[in-house]
């Protein structure tokens, strides 16, 4: 494939990473910088494979729609909560989660005064964190009632979820495609952000169910659901045990301390065998 990279947005080492190994395997690509929101390609591409892949930000979803790449991006906007739930249930950490317009987002103190607020799509219209109920509030006013355009998208309208806040000993990301976890990393142990390439093989193990069986729904009882061809998979170690965080687009999700070379040959071979 060629790959059209965005320039300017990986971190030093994994920049050096995923060009390394392009190269390595004399495989064609091209730096580009991105117009925020519109995804615009500067300067425009001149693919030199059928196939086109991009890494970079979310907006460069648009670039790859506009010009009808295969595979593009792996998008996972579609693939909402409500649909992740409907197949993973009780295995996501906020499948107690209510949803509700961004408008209508409200709580009672009296059962704490915190809430772990994010958009029900992968979308990236703000992150997801633990708001108190004044900051919120405020935050809420300027949106709804002021009308504060901060960049974002975000809208009185924009569909958000709403849980309690749980408590998390370490998350862990990783990389699947084609059903099959082909590398990892922990990314954050209690409120330190750490990345590394060693990965209890607990976490491994409960991955590897999931992405065999994971699947609550009455049409594949059996069988584990997977939401694309590829993307990323954040499990998080809890009281409960393990559980699934989210699933974020794989082309605009970083790579911590994966192992970009198995990530970037687990593609290639995907694509290799897919029309």
């Amino acid at each position: 494939m060629h790959w059209i990279l965005q320039e300017n947005l990986f971190k030093e080492s994994e920049w050096d990473n995923l060009v390394g190994t392009l190269e390595r395997f004399n495989l064609p690509y091209s730096v580009h910088k991105v117009v925020p929101f519109v995804g615009e390609l500067i300067p425009e591409p001149e693919p030199r494979a059928e196939k086109v892949i991009c890494f970079g930000s979310y907006s460069m979803r648009h670039a790859a729609k506009h010009f009808g790449w295969s595979p593009g991006v792996y998008d996972l906007e579609p693939v909402t909560f409500e649909v992740q739930r409907e197949h993973w249930g009780g295995l996501m950490l906020n499948h107690d989660s209510q949803v509700m317009a961004f408008k209508d987002v409200t709580w009672d103190e009296q059962h704490g005064d915190l809430r772990f607020i994010r958009p029900i799509k992968d979308s990236k219209v703000f992150a997801g964190k633990v708001y108190d109920w004044e900051e919120f509030r405020q935050w809420q006013r300027n949106v709804c009632v002021l009308e504060h355009d901060y960049g974002d998208s975000l809208t009185k309208d924009t569909i958000v979820q709403v849980s309690t806040p749980k408590k998390i000993f370490a998350e862990y990301r990783f990389w699947v495609v084609d059903a099959q976890a082909v590398t990892c990393s922990l990314y954050k142990r209690g409120d330190q952000v750490i990345y590394s390439s060693e990965v209890d093989n607990r976490v491994k193990k409960f991955v590897g169910y999931l992405l065999r069986h994971g699947d609550v729904s009455l049409s594949m009882r059996n069988n584990g659901w997977q939401p694309h061809r590829a993307y990323v998979l954040d499990v998080a170690d809890t009281p409960d045990g393990f559980k699934i965080v989210e699933i974020n687009t794989i082309n605009a999700a970083g790579f911590y301390a994966a192992d970009v070379q198995k990530l970037v040959m687990a593609l290639e071979n995907l694509e290799r065998f897919t029309r």
